[in-house]
């Protein structure tokens, strides 16, 4: 019998190990791809601009879009509305070391478990002309000023001079 025959009925090692590998990487692109699909099927049709209601968005910090019913245009925050928004962002920019333990370790390092202070927080809002604005903050008191609410209802207490939002602070530095 030849080496062709023998070799004929049997795959070798360095192919069986190759097909594994082919197998899982389709495997992989498989599931990314059902992934994917998945995901698309469950988001709504239409961009944001397109969608007449902005209730359903998901909103952490506060109301949902203040819409006029009639009209559909975006109104003006009520006073509950601007105390609850505050409150949220009291809350998510916390930047308080009230009830902050520190822990010293053997080897001399100290930690501090942060309980969600001192984060950076991703906002944004539709302005009167419905174009969507965002921005980064890491106060209340940017947080503040970013919706147009009055900084003493998160907190602050009048300053002479007015403090500037993190976007003006980057702006200025680009300069």
């Amino acid at each position: 019998m030849t080496k062709h025959a023998q070799k004929r009925g049997r795959i070798s090692s360095s192919h069986l190990r190759r097909l594994i590998w082919i197998s899982i990487i389709v495997a992989i692109f498989g599931l990314g791809a059902a992934a994917a699909v998945s995901l698309r099927a469950k988001r709504p049709a239409g961009d944001a601009q397109t969608i007449n209601t902005h209730a359903s968005l998901p909103s952490r910090v506060g109301p949902s879009m203040p819409l006029n019913q009639q009209t559909g245009q975006i109104r003006p925050l009520t006073q509950g509305e601007a105390q609850r928004l505050a409150d949220g962002l009291k809350q998510l920019a916390n930047q308080s070391t009230d009830g902050l333990q520190s822990v010293r370790h053997a080897d001399g390092s100290v930690s501090m478990d942060l309980q969600g202070h001192f984060q950076n927080v991703a906002v944004a809002k539709l302005d009167e002309d419905g174009k969507l604005t965002q921005s980064c903050i890491d106060n209340p008191e940017a947080g503040a000023a970013f919706f147009g609410i009055d900084p003493q209802m998160v907190g602050i207490k009048e300053t002479s001079a007015p403090s500037k939002t993190n976007n003006e602070l980057l702006k200025g530095r680009d300069r």
